[in-house]
């Protein structure tokens, strides 16, 4: 079985959220304080039911506060889950559970709710679990036993985590790779007969029994004199487990007879990245030889920005072997900040979560407005670059690098109100005119189904002067223009607009400086708009858009003069206006 959805309410930030997950990894992406946090929480605290040793518990500040409401009172916490069932056969074990549907279908739930209990004062959180459809519906504790999950926090320390005390997860792994409670009497048992009967170890251990029998004779009264013995206790096998330490062998081969003054690094001595990938390869190992012992059982993992203390190349080794972990049967959730991590994942396991007017929304990519073809352009095409659209709170679609490299330029030209960067708005170059692809992550005519934050799409009509219609591309743009998506077009190009609104001198003084020659052919016509049309030719057979671009936003962000002087053309200014404040 896996978790199919679970329902969170009135907790921490999330005052109303439903997530629909799917088998193997789910990745939870999305800009700061968009609940990411709360939900791994939540589901460390629905899967810790049968667990006697937990770690999180929910607490009077769990509770979901209306900060827009001075006179609203707390509401019982909910969590609701909803297992699909994979193999019938399996799924008897959690008969407790069990729900069926009018139209026969059988699926698990868990139900949980927190209230606070006040009495002389005191506020104490209780809750109630059942499961199945009706309340009441108490389940067992074995039945919880079955439900477990690992969780590995953002700031994780490796170094402490596998250090050998007792309870240590390098133990966990080895408890399950043998569980066998006879074979771990007799291997515990070896270890202390290997002691018991070394000559070494007999010899000092009577000697100290002989100094402490010394003491008590001299401190005993005549007749009443007594001894005793010192044998060394029973050895557990778990004990003897928690005595591992990792070490980390500093050559891997040494030739014959060599002495070495250490052969070994401690984990403290090693970095921190490397230390953590170390302490996330025993989980793994824990758990797939727990879910290869106990098959009945739901088993995860929890793991919050794996990208923590990893250099990109070693987040995709790491993010690639977790999808293999798909096949074990284990299901994954991770949480991430890392546009690397979710440029290299498969779409459909993406969840995209948005802080929007105070409300925190959730859109599973599997169930946006995306058709086949839209997916498997996206997955090729979503760099690290462009993948950052999915933690911004604004996205401008603009078609080449000119665009990209002015429009935080020309933001700040609008007022500090409009600041595309401190107003968290992405720029993403498309470097092309596919549009639609990324368009349709946010104009469903159902919001469910799409991202809730403002985007636009910038391109230019490139229209036909003899019969003044605009190219095809660009009206596609504008067919996609529905709901949180605007299309601005330019007139003709990016070039011909930011010339004829004001700023030719300027433009002709760079253009100058690059190439001279070219720019002293450019005819003045009989028009702004002709003059225009020469400069942006000119332009274009010198393949120097970029490189205008550039110059222009270096100009433009060091010289205060010439930017104060400076019109952004209309178009630009309604796309930005739309974007940051809903214009």
């Amino acid at each position: 079985m896996f978790l199919k959805k679970i329902a969170i309410k009135n907790f921490r930030c999330l005052k109303n959220l439903t997530l629909d997950f799917h088998k193997g990894v789910n990745i939870l992406i999305g800009e700061n304080n968009s609940g990411k946090t709360a939900i791994i929480d939540a589901l460390r605290i629905c899967f810790s039911y049968g667990n006697q040793y937990r770690d999180i518990f929910v607490t009077p500040n769990d509770f979901y506060i209306d900060t827009s409401d001075p006179t609203f009172e707390l509401k019982d916490i909910e969590f609701d889950l909803v297992f699909e069932i994979v193999n019938d056969e399996k799924a008897g074990i959690f008969y407790d559970m069990l729900s069926v549907g009018a139209d026969g279908k059988k699926e698990l739930q868990l139900h949980s709710r927190y209230f606070i209990n006040e009495k002389r004062g005191i506020k104490k959180v209780k809750n109630k679990i059942w499961g199945g459809d009706n309340e009441g519906q108490s389940v067992v504790s074995d039945v919880l036993e079955l439900i477990y999950a690992v969780y590995l926090g953002p700031l994780r320390d490796a170094v402490q985590s596998l250090r050998p005390v007792r309870g240590n997860i390098l133990g966990d792994l080895y408890s399950n790779i043998e569980q066998d409670s006879d074979k771990q009497q007799h291997l515990a048992g070896k270890v202390h007969n290997l002691l018991q009967n070394d000559t070494d170890w007999r010899s000092l251990i009577n000697t100290g029994k002989d100094a402490v029998n010394e003491h008590i004779k001299k401190t005993s009264i005549l007749g009443k004199q007594y001894s005793v013995e010192i044998e060394f206790l029973p050895f557990e096998f778990r004990r003897i487990l928690d005595t591992l330490r990792i070490q980390i062998p500093i050559y891997n081969e040494l030739p014959e007879g060599t002495t070495v003054v250490r052969k070994y690094f401690n984990l403290i001595e090693y970095g921190l990245g490397y230390n953590n990938l170390i302490y996330m390869a025993v989980v793994l190992g824990n758990l797939t030889r727990r879910k290869e012992v106990e098959t009945d059982a739901y088993i995860s993992l929890l793991l919050e920005e794996p990208e923590a203390h990893l250099h990109p190349q070693l987040q995709n080794i790491l993010f690639a072997y977790l999808n293999e972990i798909n096949d074990k049967g284990i299901q994954i959730f991770i949480t991430s900040h890392s546009p690397t991590i979710t440029a290299k994942a498969r779409l459909d396991s993406l969840i995209v979560l948005q802080n929007q007017d105070n409300s925190i929304y959730s859109l599973p990519l599997i169930n946006s407005n995306l058709d086949e073809n839209n997916r498997k352009y996206l997955h090729k095409f979503l760099d690290v670059t462009k993948s950052q659209l999915f933690f911004s709170n604004g996205v401008i679609l603009v078609e080449g690098i000119s665009e990209a490299l002015l429009l935080p330029v020309f933001s700040k030209n609008m007022g500090e109100n409009y600041d595309l960067e401190k107003n968290g708005i992405e720029i993403v170059n498309i470097n092309g005119v596919a549009f639609e692809h990324f368009g349709k992550l946010f104009n469903s005519e159902l919001p469910e189904k799409a991202l809730r934050c403002r985007c636009a799409i910038i391109t230019d009509n490139d229209i036909d002067r003899e019969t003044e219609d605009i190219a095809s591309r660009a009206r596609k743009a504008k067919e996609l223009e529905k709901n949180n998506l605007k299309v601005e077009l330019a007139e003709e190009t990016f070039e011909f607009e930011l010339f004829k609104s004001g700023n030719k001198d300027v433009l002709l003084s760079i253009f100058s400086e690059m190439h001279p020659r070219a720019a002293q052919k450019i005819s003045e016509g009989n028009s702004l708009e002709e003059h225009a049309r020469n400069f942006v030719d000119k332009v274009t057979s010198n393949k120097a858009k970029s490189e205008l671009a550039h110059r222009l936003s270096v100009l433009l962000t060091e010289n205060i003069g010439i930017r104060n002087n400076f019109t952004v053309p209309g178009y630009i200014q309604k796309a930005i206006r739309w974007v940051v404040k809903g214009e």
